[in-house]
């Protein structure tokens, strides 16, 4: 699993730092969807957003660029959904997220909160993905930090979303 330290390393061609809004997301499940619109309403707004798909450039390390990100934001999204948990990269992303000073946001995308406090326990949504990592061995000395990440992020306020809305207006 990717780890905050792992983002640090050689400088980035990140595209004008610093970000006002940072968003974290599963892109398997709201990259084209959710994420994308939320990414261009708050872009048509003048606010510098970062979005992997269209802030990273080929010639970026991409695990620096993502850290330079999220240090430069004053906003953290992060998108919970099915299969948030699946990707240690979000996983990653979140710790380096709640270590900053940063505002965090969560938007809980057919999600509940409660899925991410029992993540801690190893049940609901996420505890496949986490059985997952348990058998085949992968990043064992970080998985309870990030079971402890998404405990720590579903206590804050943060929008549920039950069904999608293709009218989605997102504002700060």
């Amino acid at each position: 699993m990717p780890s905050a330290s792992t983002f640090v390393a050689s400088s980035s061609g990140t595209k004008l730092l610093p970000y006002d809004i940072f968003i974290n997301h599963c892109g398997q499940d709201v990259k084209h969807t959710l994420a994308s619109k939320i990414y261009d309403s708050l872009d048509a707004t003048g606010l510098k957003v970062f979005l992997d798909k269209d802030e990273l450039d080929l010639a970026d390390y991409f695990p620096k660029a993502i850290e330079e990100a999220i240090k430069s934001s004053s906003l953290h999204i992060a998108i919970f959904s099915e299969h948030y948990a699946q990707s240690p990269w979000c996983l990653a992303q979140l710790f380096c997220m709640l270590q900053t000073p940063s505002k965090f946001m969560p938007i809980f995308y057919h999600v509940d909160p409660s899925d991410l406090r029992w993540a801690i326990e190893g049940k609901g949504i996420y505890k496949g993905a986490f059985s997952d990592y348990v058998e085949r061995k992968r990043y064992p000395s970080e998985l309870q930090r990030c079971k402890q990440a998404l405990q720590q992020a579903s206590l804050f306020t943060g929008d549920i979303i039950k069904k999608e809305n293709l009218g989605i207006k997102f504002a700060i």
